[in-house]
């Protein structure tokens, strides 16, 4: 079998899937959920490197502690102003509770950052990760340790039980992009329109995985002409949309357990009517490789990740549906700047690029000029009250 499709073992397991389904086919959210999240062979859950220089791509918790130094200041700011400290009772504490944090460098920079300037704080503040992932798991773990810090870790199932008992503030760096989707086109036929979707099967001749486009199941059907028409938004025949049901069931989920707090989510993604707009013909979905992005999901199966942008309009609409209120939406660049980043800029002497200084400003500069980062990446924060 072709290294170029990727992981043996899980091209093996999808093709029996794929046999084992009367259609002879699955979806494509089927296919991304095995090539994502398999126990054993999936992208982020097997024990392949994939954040920084020996992975596929860089977080803005690797650019320096400015990201991690700017949510610190944000989360106490917001703490002193929602007066989170005079709802802690019985020796309970303030939970900053990310989820999905790879390989906890954030977390690491956050509590770093509350200890060097706000260590009242930090006795009321307690950091806790969710992550599903038993390979990032264990690289935070290590990574806590090395760095003298303290976190507990929870299953999606303790956050359920425990979120409600004290105050929370979520934070969500990079974990909606990543969640299963279907793709959904608008076929026009005979002037009647139907919703197509797409679906994996396996071409034995060509010892490949190939896509094909079938009548969307009827559930997801109604979902999706919904999903328009709350979005205000025309969508052109034969136009691709990736609909991320799962990220919207987390959200009611998350909220549903909080009893009160804030959700910060940052993520790739934009409003809806930049993200279904006519330039967007084949949907937003990318694939990283070894820092590469292309648009083959077919390829380096288990050993890729597969994202697509988050729909923030839907994300505040469903969250407020949800009792959520939003409190700041905007690009990363505009968080940051509100978060106050320029003060962090210092004055320097030296022409030596690798001095601590130079280091700091330069990463301030890149987080606020690269459009990769700053304008593609959007920052939404919602309060959450009993």
């Amino acid at each position: 079998m072709s290294h170029y499709l990727g992981s043996d073992s899980l091209i093996q397991y999808i093709r029996e899937e794929i046999q084992a389904s009367p259609q002879g086919m699955i979806s494509f959210q089927a296919y991304m959920e095995s090539c994502l999240y398999h126990p054993l062979y999936g992208y982020y859950m097997n024990e392949r490197p994939k954040i920084g220089k020996e992975g596929d791509f860089y977080t803005s918790a690797g650019i320096g502690s400015i990201m991690g130094d700017m949510l610190a200041a944000y989360i106490v700011r917001m703490i002193e102003q929602e007066g989170y400290e005079a709802k802690v009772k019985d020796g309970s504490m303030i939970r900053i509770v990310e989820w999905g944090a790879g390989t906890g460098q954030l977390g690491i920079q956050i509590l770093e950052a509350l200890e060097r300037n706000w260590p009242d704080h930090t006795e009321v503040i307690t950091y806790t990760i969710v992550e599903q992932s038993e390979y990032h798991r264990l690289r935070a773990q290590q990574n806590f340790n090395v760095a003298g810090k303290y976190a507990e870790w929870w299953t999606p199932e303790q956050f359920e039980v425990h979120a409600h008992a004290t105050p929370v503030i979520l934070l969500a760096n990079e974990l909606l992009d990543a969640f299963p989707v279907d793709r959904i086109r608008l076929h026009a036929r005979d002037s009647v329109e139907k919703f197509e979707q797409q679906y994996i099967t396996w071409n034995e001749e060509k010892n490949t995985f190939e896509s094909v486009w079938c009548p969307a199941q009827k559930d997801l059907a109604t979902y999706v002409h919904q999903y328009i028409v709350n979005s205000g938004v025309a969508v052109a025949p034969n136009q691709q949309l990736e609909i991320n049901r799962e990220g919207q069931k987390w959200l009611a989920q998350v909220t549903g357990a909080m009893g009160h707090g804030l959700v910060i989510v940052i993520d790739y993604g934009d409003v809806a009517e930049e993200l279904m707009g006519a330039h967007r013909m084949l949907g937003t979905l990318v694939c990283y490789h070894r820092h590469q992005a292309h648009d083959n999901p077919l390829l380096h199966v288990g050993e890729q990740d597969i994202t697509s942008h988050v729909d923030f309009s839907l994300l505040r609409r469903n969250g407020e549906g949800h009792g959520l209120e939003t409190m700041f939406y905007g690009t990363q660049k505009q968080f940051l700047m509100e978060a106050g980043v320029l003060e962090q800029l210092q004055d320097h002497f030296t022409t030596d690029p690798f001095d601590a200084v130079s280091r700091r400003n330069r990463a301030i500069r890149q987080l606020l000029l690269s459009d990769q980062m700053s304008e593609l990446f959007k920052v939404w924060v919602a309060r959450k009250e009993r």
